[in-house]
C-alpha cells in the first residue's frame, strides 16, 4: 500500500514538475496582440501636377499602384519606438485591390496613438545616402534625408526612379480602425524640363543647356502630417556645380531632372545649339532667368532660340505633382 502511495505521489510530482516547465517556455513567447479584432489598414494617395504621368515618377495612385510597394513604419505616437519595424507594403490587386504589408496582419492596440511614416520606392535610391526616422524636440515627428550627387536625369526607361515620402501621425483605432490610415505622398525634390518653341524652327538644334552653380548636396525634414505635411529643406552644401543638360529637348520630350529645391534669383541660362541654314555654326546664347525650385512643384522652361537671341518662358505647375 505504502508503495502504490509512494509511486502516486511522484506521477504527481513529476506531472507538476512538467506543468512548471511548460510556464517557463510560454513566458518567452512574445504576447498576442493586444486587440485581434481590428487589422491596420493602410491607404496610399500622391499629390500630383495636371502635366500626365510619367514612368519615373510617381504622379496618380495609379502609378503607386505600378510601382507595387512601398516601405512603412509604424510607431507609438512622438516616440521613435518601433511599434511595426518598417517593412514594404504590397499593391494587391484584384481581387482585394489593397495595400498589405508583406510581413502579415498587424493589429491596433486597444488603446494610444500611432505614427506611420512611409517612402517609395521600397528601396531607396542611390542618390539618397540614408532615410532616417526621428522626433524634435517639440516632441514630434521629424524624419528626414540626406542626398547626394542631384540632380538627377529620369527618363520613362530610366531605372533610376524619383523618391516620394508620406507621414500620418495620431492615428488610433476609433478613428482609423475602419477607414485605414492614408498616406498622402509628397514629393521633396523639385521636376524640371526643357521644351524648344516651335517657333525657333526646324534647323535648330541644342547640345547643351546649362545653369550655373546649382547645389548637389542636401538634408531635407519632413514635418507636419498627411495633406499638410511639408519638406524643408537644410545644410544645403557648398558641393555646388554647374547643372549641364545634353541631348535636344526637341528630340527628348520625356527627359527632366530631379533638383533640389532652392530659390537662386536670377542666372544666366546658356544654350549652345548649332542652326543648319548657317552652314551648321555652333554658338553659345544666353539668357537671364529667375530660377526659384520648391518642393512638389513641376518647372517647364520653353526655350525660343533666333539667330542672335534667347527667349526663355517659364511654366510652374501650381498643383503640386
Amino acid at each position: 500500500m505504502t508503495t502504490k502511495k509512494t509511486y502516486i505521489g511522484l506521477l504527481l510530482l513529476t506531472a507538476g514538475l512538467l506543468a512548471g516547465c511548460s510556464g517557463d517556455s510560454a513566458s518567452s513567447i512574445e504576447p498576442e496582440p493586444q486587440d485581434t479584432k481590428t487589422g491596420i489598414k493602410v491607404n496610399a494617395d500622391v499629390w500630383r501636377v495636371m502635366e500626365g504621368t510619367r514612368a519615373t515618377t510617381y504622379d496618380n495612385q495609379t502609378a503607386l499602384q505600378t510601382e507595387g510597394s512601398f516601405t512603412c513604419g509604424v510607431y507609438t505616437e512622438n516616440t521613435t519606438t518601433a511599434y511595426v519595424s518598417p517593412t514594404a507594403v504590397d499593391w494587391n490587386g484584384a481581387p482585394t485591390s489593397q495595400w498589405l504589408f508583406s510581413d502579415g496582419k498587424h493589429y491596433w492596440p486597444s488603446s494610444g496613438n500611432l505614427d506611420f511614416f512611409a517612402y517609395m520606392p521600397t528601396t531607396k535610391p542611390d542618390y539618397i545616402s540614408a532615410v532616417t526616422y526621428a522626433v524634435n524636440g517639440t516632441p514630434a515627428p521629424a524624419p528626414y534625408i540626406t542626398c547626394a550627387d542631384l540632380p538627377i536625369a529620369l527618363t520613362p526607361t530610366d531605372a533610376t526612379k524619383e523618391f516620394i515620402w508620406a507621414l500620418t501621425t495620431g492615428q488610433n483605432k476609433a478613428g482609423q480602425g475602419s477607414t485605414g490610415v492614408t498616406m498622402n505622398f509628397k514629393h521633396p525634390f523639385a521636376r524640371i524640363k526643357f521644351k524648344l518653341s516651335t517657333e525657333s524652327g526646324t534647323n535648330v538644334k541644342v547640345n547643351s543647356i546649362t545653369i550655373p552653380t546649382v547645389y548637389r548636396d542636401g538634408t531635407c525634414t519632413l514635418t507636419g502630417t498627411s495633406s499638410t505635411a511639408v519638406s524643408a529643406w537644410s545644410s544645403l552644401s557648398d558641393n555646388a556645380g554647374d547643372l549641364v543638360i545634353t541631348g535636344d529637348p526637341a528630340t527628348n520630350n520625356d527627359m527632366f531632372y530631379l533638383v533640389i529645391p532652392n530659390d537662386y534669383g536670377s542666372k544666366t541660362l546658356t544654350v549652345n545649339a548649332t542652326w543648319s541654314d548657317w552652314s551648321n555654326v555652333t554658338k553659345n546664347v544666353t539668357a537671364s532667368v529667375a530660377f526659384n525650385w520648391e518642393p512638389g512643384y513641376s518647372y517647364t522652361y520653353t526655350l525660343t532660340l533666333s539667330k542672335y537671341a534667347l527667349k526663355v518662358d517659364t511654366e510652374k505647375y501650381t498643383e503640386q505633382w
